[in-house]
């Protein structure tokens, strides 16, 4: 896989890369520049990181493209191009840099599975032998289904790429074996048991993050990513505008309707009051203990935290996901309208059944909030039942 060479050229920085050309029906490498952008006042020497920025992508669709006859003999060097690249096998579009960062990790699982072979030369067996290589490798510790698809779903993506550049006649991973793997914990949280959780967890964190989850329905991710600033208390909205996915700030959300406010009830307000008074009011709403603007790790407050008290108290942990599933089920329950349901959890406007559904009822937050404070009814119920059997 090539590096390339950047260089100053009159008023442009350039790129000097080889590549494979046509010529007189013999294929040849030659030194081809590309233009990346001018130069601008007093630059030189050290290469500026947007300069080398660009350059990098340049390189990816050389090493994934016409640089296939070098860097795509082995199947490694294939993938490694194929994740440098960072470009979709189906839109051919830029990858989300936490689907990338995804990819890598599922990359780096099976890295020493992978043989050492011409990526023409692979068919299904060759994967089979991948998955059964990391099956016995992961022993009794088995992934979660969840992880195993990950990993065929990002082979199968690679290897279509490489049908679609012409550098093999089929997709070898179609046909190859599922894994077997551990079932994902699909749980909804009751509003008992979310109760339950509160009264073990008496963390103030651990319990505003509950409540925002509970009667928000906002994903794991999203949480992590609110601020301060999102918190309209005057208008009772969070405003959900950025992700943190595995540590890292993603500018952007699940889906295009994610990016919306929720409306934020009673119950909420009180407990985000009360985390507010042992909190900065800046940056995250959930942050690191060692600044506001460091997101908190959740894996750490859960396992050392949430997870010995609710052991302690009998209560089962079932993960921050199964809070979004609990209020799902709860506004079934309480049989309000598909759709409605539907805009608050923010699904995709792709997803709704109907015409009207996706392109003529507007999500209304008062409609949502009606439908949100009859689980709160029905939370302080609970609550109240708790207080008498005391």
């Amino acid at each position: 896989m090539q590096s390339g060479h950047i260089r100053v050229n009159g008023r442009w920085w350039i790129l000097k890369v080889r590549e494979w050309v046509q010529k007189g029906g013999v294929k040849k490498r030659v030194d081809s520049y590309k233009k990346l952008r001018q130069v601008r006042h007093n630059e030189g020497g050290a290469v500026p990181g947007d300069v080398q920025a660009l350059a990098d992508l340049e390189l990816a669709r050389v090493n994934i493209g016409q640089g296939q006859g070098q860097s795509a003999d082995s199947v490694k060097s294939y993938l490694e191009s194929y994740l440098a690249a960072g470009v979709g096998s189906k839109t051919r579009r830029k990858l989300r840099d936490v689907t990338i960062e995804s990819y890598k990790r599922d990359y780096n699982v099976i890295t020493d599975f992978i043989p050492d072979m011409q990526l023409r030369q692979v068919r299904t067996p060759d994967i089979n032998r991948i998955f059964d290589a990391l099956i016995e490798d992961d022993g009794d510790t088995v992934r979660a289904q969840s992880a195993y698809n990950n990993i065929k779903n990002f082979l199968s993506g690679a290897f279509r790429s490489a049908v679609g550049s012409g550098l093999i006649d089929f997709n070898p991973v179609t046909a190859a074996n599922s894994i077997g793997g551990n079932e994902a914990d699909t749980h909804a949280y009751t509003l008992e048991e979310v109760h339950d959780l509160m009264t073990a967890v008496d963390n103030h964190t651990a319990q505003a993050a509950f409540m925002v989850l509970t009667f928000t329905g906002i994903r794991s991710e999203e949480l992590k990513g609110l601020r301060w600033a999102d918190y309209d208390r005057e208008k009772g909205v969070l405003n959900i505008k950025r992700t943190i996915v595995h540590g890292k700030l993603v500018e952007d959300t699940k889906t295009t309707s994610s990016k919306a406010p929720v409306p934020v009830i009673g119950i909420v307000k009180k407990y985000l009051d009360a985390h507010l008074e042992r909190n900065t009011g800046t940056g995250y709403i959930f942050h690191a203990p060692n600044g506001p603007e460091r997101p908190i790790n959740f894996g750490h407050l859960v396992w050392d935290v949430v997870i010995p008290k609710a052991k302690k108290a009998g209560v089962e942990w079932h993960g921050l996901h199964a809070f979004r599933r609990g209020l799902s089920t709860v506004l079934h329950d309480l049989e309000i309208p598909e759709l409605t349901i539907s805009h608050i959890l923010r699904h995709s406007t792709k997803s709704s059944k109907s015409v009207a559904g996706r392109h003529y009822i507007k999500p209304s937050l008062e409609r949502m909030r009606a439908a949100l404070e009859k689980v709160e009814t029905e939370y302080k119920a609970i609550e109240k039942k708790a207080r008498q059997q005391a």
